[in-house]
Formats: C-alpha cells, sequence, structure tokens
C-alpha cells in the first residue's frame, strides 16, 4: 500500500514536468516565423512539388530549385503537367533571367532546342515554379501582423517538422511545415483571396555549404 501511494505521488508531481519539458521544445510561432524567413533567404536546394487549384494550369508540377543568399534562383522542371513546362531551365542572377530546354545543355548543337535568351529578370517564369517562390516570399512578407499558433510536430517527407496555423490580417490563411534539421519551410498550404489554394511540398531540401556560380549561368 505504501509502495502504490509513493508511486502515484511519483507520477503526480513527475508528470506535469515531464509535459513542460515536451511543451518548452517546440519554439513559439514568432521565433519559428523568424527561423524560416531566415533560412528561406539563405542559401538552399530543394526539390518542390507545387498543386494549384485555381491556377488554368493545376499541376503537380515537380522542379528542383537553387537559392542563393544573393537571390539568385535556378530552377529546373522534372515533372510537368503539360509538354510545354517539361525539361524547362531558368537561371536568375537578378539582373538577367534565361530560360531554355534541358536539350541545350545536354546536347548544344541541336538545332530543335530553345537556346537561352537574355531577358529583364521580372520578364522570365516558369508557371506554377516561379509563382511557388513568390507564394512563399508573399507569405513571409505578410506574417508580421499575422495570427501564427504552433500547431503540432510531423513527419514529412523531408524529416520531422514544426506545424503552424496562420490567419492574415485579410483573412487569409496557411499551414507553414518548418524542417526541424534546416529551418526551411517545408510544405506550404495556403488559402487565400489572392493566390487561391495552393500547396507547396518539398520532397527533399537542404542547406550547401556552397552554390556553384556556375548554377547561375546560362552555360550550365
Amino acid at each position: 500500500m505504501r509502495f502504490l501511494t509513493a508511486l502515484l505521488v511519483y507520477i503526480m508531481i513527475l508528470a506535469p514536468a515531464a509535459g513542460c519539458d515536451v511543451e518548452s521544445s517546440v519554439p513559439d510561432g514568432e521565433a519559428l516565423v523568424a527561423r524560416a524567413r531566415g533560412a528561406w533567404r539563405d542559401n538552399w536546394h530543394a526539390v518542390w512539388q507545387v498543386e494549384w487549384h485555381d491556377a488554368p494550369v493545376s499541376g503537380p508540377l515537380v522542379a528542383e530549385m537553387w537559392h542563393a543568399d544573393d537571390g539568385w534562383v535556378r530552377i529546373e522542371t522534372l515533372e510537368a503537367p503539360t509538354a510545354a513546362l517539361s525539361s524547362l531551365i531558368l537561371v536568375d542572377d537578378g539582373k538577367t533571367s534565361w530560360l531554355y530546354d534541358a536539350c541545350y545543355r545536354d546536347a548544344r548543337l541541336n538545332a530543335s532546342c530553345n537556346h537561352p535568351e537574355a531577358e529583364s529578370a521580372e520578364s522570365v517564369r516558369i508557371p506554377l515554379a516561379s509563382d511557388a517562390l513568390d507564394v512563399i516570399d508573399w507569405l513571409f512578407l505578410n506574417m508580421d501582423d499575422a495570427t501564427v499558433v504552433v500547431s503540432g510536430r510531423d513527419i514529412l517527407e523531408t524529416g520531422a517538422a514544426i506545424r503552424s496555423d496562420i490567419t492574415l490580417l485579410s483573412g487569409d490563411r496557411a499551414v507553414l511545415w518548418v524542417q526541424d534539421e534546416t529551418g526551411l519551410p517545408s510544405r506550404v498550404e495556403l488559402y487565400s483571396a489572392t493566390w487561391g489554394k495552393v500547396y507547396l511540398t518539398a520532397r527533399s531540401i537542404s542547406i550547401p555549404e556552397q552554390l556553384h556560380p556556375g548554377l547561375f549561368t546560362s552555360s550550365h
């Protein structure tokens, strides 16, 4: 009897303490957003799947992306819902962009390939892929006055992530998953009057030690 009483007291004392430890391991919403925003602006390499339910072409589209901390971007489409979006490469060094077919890179003398032509960075885009980057940029830009509620942890394709529910001042809603390892967004669900319904899922994501400058030229 004395043993059972002692065990009950032990459980009553330690259970709340254990709960506090679990709770303290999850950052608050402000800290989570700050970490994700900083990581998003830095160097990263990822494969993103884009589904855009209200777009003329809804996807899914899968694209490999490289992002440099100076804003340079490279996008290569790996899977596409239409032939027009297949095997495209977009390179953007912040001032000039090039858009061309992967066959130009793999067989430079193939006359049927689309050769890269320099354009201003704002005028060249890959539908769905470029829009996905814009959506996450827009979301972070509008989260300073948003309500962010950390709602749990999940295991995604890219590993463990913290999930948060976000309500913007406009009334738009989003669910953001931030990868534990890198602090990068690893999944985004957006329900917006501006953008519609958007699902962005990282199949892989990492922070490279450095990005080769050749990634952001039309010669690679």
